[in-house]
């Protein structure tokens, strides 16, 4: 029977992994004791990877998007707008402008209007699908992606300090579970990636 998800903590400064009873634990505990209190961003974000189990379900966020869209228009009764500068190298759409529809000020929560931010392949499919706050004292960043070769799911959370780390974490975390690909016997094939 497959496994049908796992989780970590990655650390976004150097793609390390936290591990249990080594450096990475420690380093984990004192970032939480230490930045969180002080509100500095917090290097670490919470990942999800969910395996695909069912083989007709597209590989990208082409319909999530468009639900999205919708969704907005429908419920919140605004529009999201494509913004003319990509961030970080992602198209950049964002809430009505940046104007609450019932306010005609700018947004006052992350609720209902968060920024979205994507990624297309070659053949115009979404591949990265992010959403973030852009209010608030901790602006967190909801980031899903998938990859090309392994009929997976990744989700990650993080500080959205760390969103122009978004093509590294991605490449990071790709050879990460590459790296946990496992014989019938249960040996690593190669050397184990996320480790410092």
């Amino acid at each position: 029977m497959p496994i049908e998800d796992i989780d970590f903590q990655y650390r976004l400064t150097d793609g390390a992994v936290k591990t249990r009873r080594e450096q990475t634990d420690e380093d984990y505990l004192r970032d939480n004791e230490t930045l969180i209190p002080v509100g500095k961003p917090f290097p670490w974000g919470y990942t999800i990877v969910y395996n695909i189990v069912d083989p007709h379900q597209p590989l990208n966020f082409n319909k999530a998007l468009a639900d999205e869209l919708q969704a907005t228009k429908k419920v919140w009764h605004f529009d999201y707008f494509e913004q003319p500068q990509k961030v970080h190298g992602l198209t950049f759409f964002k809430a009505n402008n940046g104007i609450d529809p019932r306010t005609n000020q700018p947004w006052q929560d992350n609720i209902s209007g968060p920024d979205i931010l994507i990624s297309k392949n070659a053949q115009g499919e979404i591949k990265t699908y992010i959403q973030c706050d852009f209010i608030g004292d901790v602006q967190q960043c909801k980031h899903q992606f998938y990859l090309d070769n392994l009929p997976i799911l990744i989700r990650i959370t993080y500080n959205r300090q760390y969103l122009k780390l978004w093509q590294q974490t991605q490449k990071n975390i790709a050879g990460i579970l590459d790296s946990w690909v496992v014989t019938d016997k249960g040996a690593l094939i190669k050397k184990q990636a996320g480790k410092v």
